[in-house]
């Protein structure tokens, strides 16, 4: 199989010739593995860890008030472009503020243009990003259309509105709006879901394989806002992004990532027409168990640990683990093997080639079939 037909098989619940890989990678673990293969080219990286066939190809949204008030970082000639706050705190072109950390490595939040909202007007009246803000590319079928001749399973992603709401309000602030100002949310996600469908609707049309919802909605052990008011709330509009995609293309693929325990809204995605399914951390749900009440409806993506095994342990336990994922969850297709987060630069490099290489070389011909 190419890689792109290794890819469409596994997602669409079909044994492939084995089981694909895929993976997110930290910028300084990208220049570790680059370095330890002697490369300046991260594809040849890629082609020997055996992660081949991805692509993504999404559409973005133009700031222009906002790019004409960028500058290079404070002390810097060439750093990052942004409206600076000061040295290490910069805005975004939503007015959401975050601040770079003393390593370089990482970001954190720490505003938001709505924190400090009181009424449905103060969300109304908010001059959010909207549709025109959608940066028109009239080539981007046409990219898709050669990432596909070069044998790629293109993606186009979108974040989950309620990982934009938090931003742009606050986790408190969304959080009790939930319980308490539910109106005020649901105008806020009016105005995201609007916007974040047509993105999405235009990269279906534009001939994307897979649509990508990626935001985390679930904590090690529960739904931050729990079952039942992600199904009240967002649930329906998610429903409608959905069906507004496969109005356009029946046969898109759907995939939806969140960190944590997600095992209470399995149902959901499986009855809402997900195909995909993504990280399945394996601190807090058994990708095994999830596999045997929905594999026969859904894909899953992930399943290796990047809290435990990837950093802490051993090759011969990092391939142990890849294995035993491959032999519960990949007997009949349906699996991607996926670090279940970016891997971090606290992950050995020999760890990181044990786990895709556990993958790349499993003959899947072994399995007998379902496991438990």
């Amino acid at each position: 199989m190419t890689p792109r037909e290794r890819i469409l098989a596994a997602l669409h619940r079909q044994l492939p010739d084995r089981t694909p890989t895929d993976g997110w990678f930290h910028k300084e673990v990208m220049r570790m593995l680059m370095e330890h293969y002697h490369t300046h080219d991260w594809d040849e990286v890629l082609a020997e860890l055996g992660v081949e066939g991805w692509a993504s190809c999404g559409i973005g949204l133009q700031f222009p008030e906002w790019k004409a008030r960028c500058t290079p970082r404070p002390g810097t000639k060439n750093g990052q472009r942004a409206v600076w706050i000061d040295a290490d705190t910069h805005e975004d072109g939503w007015g959401v503020r975050h601040r770079i950390g003393a390593d370089g490595w990482y970001e954190e939040w720490i505003d938001g243009p709505l924190t400090q909202a009181q009424t449905v007007a103060d969300i109304v009246n908010c001059p959010l990003p909207t549709i025109d803000n959608i940066r028109h590319d009239a080539a981007y079928a046409n990219k898709v259309s050669a990432l596909k001749r070069q044998e790629k399973f293109v993606s186009g992603g979108i974040p989950n509105p309620y990982k934009m709401a938090w931003m742009l309000r606050g986790m408190d602030n969304v959080l009790a709006d939930y319980l308490i100002n539910r109106d005020m949310l649901e105008a806020l996600y009016d105005k995201l879901y609007a916007l974040y469908t047509e993105i999405a609707v235009r990269m279906t049309r534009g001939g994307v394989d897979m649509i990508t919802i990626t935001g985390d909605i679930a904590m090690q052990d529960r739904i931050i806002m729990g079952p039942d008011t992600w199904r009240a709330v967002d649930r329906p509009r998610l429903q409608a992004l959905l069906d507004a995609c496969r109005a356009e293309n029946p046969d898109i693929l759907l995939y939806i990532h969140s960190d944590g325990d997600v095992t209470d809204l399995m149902q959901d995605f499986v009855d809402m027409g997900f195909d995909v399914v993504n990280p399945l951390q394996p601190e807090c749900v058994d990708p095994a168990a999830i596999k045997r009440q929905w594999g026969d409806r859904i894909a899953l993506h992930g399943g290796i640990s990047l809290q435990r095994t990837l950093p802490f342990g051993t090759v011969v336990e990092v391939r142990q683990e890849v294995e035993e994922l491959i032999r519960t969850c990949g007997y009949d297709g349906g699996l991607v093997v996926f670090p279940s987060n970016v891997i971090q630069p606290d992950t050995p490099v020999e760890n990181i080639i044990a786990c895709f290489h556990a993958a790349r070389d499993f003959d899947l011909s072994t399995l007998g079939g379902r496991v438990g």
